[in-house]
C-alpha cells in the first residue's frame, strides 16, 4: 500500500510517498534521500523500495528542496533547508507509525547531508546505509557538477546545468553554504554505517570514501570494482540483498570481503 502525503515546508510543499507492505509489521522503515539534480522518483530508490518490500520493510521517500517536482526558485536549495526537510518528513513518519524504527538509505549528496545531519540533530536512525557518498560535496560541485569553470562560476554567481529537460540553476551562494558545511571538520562519527562507493566512481572520489572509513572504524565500507557513481541495476540486485540483511542485522561479520569483483570484467 502506497501512502501520498503532503508535509508543509518552509518554502513549498513536500510530497512524500510512503511504501507500505502487506506484512509488515510496523517496525522497520527506511527513509531514502536522493543525489544531487535527482530525485523521489529515481529508478535506483524505486528499485530499493521494491526490493525491501519484498522483505517487509517499509520505504520513505521525497525530494530535496529546489529538486525534482520542486524545481522552483534555486535560492531555496541550502544545506540547512534540507536537513530541515528531511527532519520534518521524519517527524511526520513518527506521527503517522510511532513505533516504527527509522533507518536511512542515502546517495552521493544525500549521503553528505545525512553525514551533516547526523552531527546537527539526535539521530535515531536504527540503521545507515551510504552509497557513492559525496564526502567533499563543495569539491565535487565545482569540479564535475556544473557546466561552467569555476571562475565563470564566481564571477556570475551563478551557473546552468542543462542535464535534463529543466534546466538546473546552481547559485554560487550554495557553494559557498557546503564549503561552511565538510564533513572531515565535523570529527568522528560513532553511529554504525554500511558504506558501498565504486573504485571507479567518476563524480565523486574514491578515496575521499576511504579516508573518511578509516577514520570512522564503526564505519564498513564495501570497495566495487567494475561500477561507477551510479551503480548498474545489476549490481544493486546484488547490494539489496546484502543491505536487507545488513537492516535486519545490523550485523558487520556478514561483510568480510572488503573489495566485491564482479563476475566478468567491463
Amino acid at each position: 500500500m502506497k501512502e501520498f502525503i503532503q508535509i508543509k515546508s518552509r518554502i513549498d510543499n513536500i510530497n512524500l510517498v510512503l511504501n507500505i507492505p502487506e506484512r509488515w509489521n510496523k517496525e522497520k522503515l527506511m527513509l531514502t534521500c536522493h543525489g544531487f539534480d535527482s530525485g523521489r522518483d529515481s529508478q535506483g530508490l524505486v528499485k530499493f523500495e521494491e526490493d525491501i518490500a519484498k522483505n517487509g520493510i517499509a520505504c520513505a521517500r521525497f525530494s530535496l528542496p529546489y529538486h525534482a517536482e520542486r524545481r522552483n526558485n534555486p535560492n531555496d536549495l541550502t544545506v540547512d533547508n534540507c536537513i530541515e526537510d528531511m527532519e520534518k518528513v521524519e517527524k511526520e513518519i513518527r506521527k503517522r507509525y510511532p513505533n516504527a524504527k527509522i533507518g536511512i538509505c542515502s546517495t552521493s549528496f544525500g549521503a553528505y547531508l545525512s553525514l551533516l545531519k547526523l552531527k546537527r540533530r539526535e539521530n535515531n536512525y536504527f540503521s545507515i546505509i551510504l552509497k557513492s557518498p559525496a564526502i567533499k560535496m563543495d569539491e565535487i560541485l565545482v569540479n564535475t557538477l556544473i557546466d561552467d569553470d569555476y571562475e565563470k562560476f564566481k564571477e556570475k554567481r551563478y551557473s546552468v546545468r542543462y542535464k535534463k529537460e529543466t534546466p538546473m540553476i546552481v547559485t554560487y551562494g550554495f557553494y559557498e553554504d557546503l564549503m561552511e558545511n565538510k564533513i572531515f571538520d565535523l570529527g568522528k562519527y560513532d553511529e554504525k554505517m554500511l558504506i558501498y562507493h565504486a573504485i571507479d566512481d567518476d563524480t565523486a572520489p574514491c578515496e575521499d570514501t576511504q579516508r573518511f572509513a578509516n577514520e570512522n572504524p564503526n564505519s564498513k565500507l564495501i570497495l566495487l570494482k567494475n561500477e561507477f557513481h551510479r551503480f548498474t541495476f545489476k549490481k544493486l540486485d546484488e547490494l539489496h540483498v546484502e543491505m536487507v540483511n545488513w537492516i535486519n542485522t545490523g550485523n558487520f561479520n556478514d561483510y568480510k570481503t572488503l573489495i566485491k569483483e564482479d563476475e566478468k570484467e567491463r
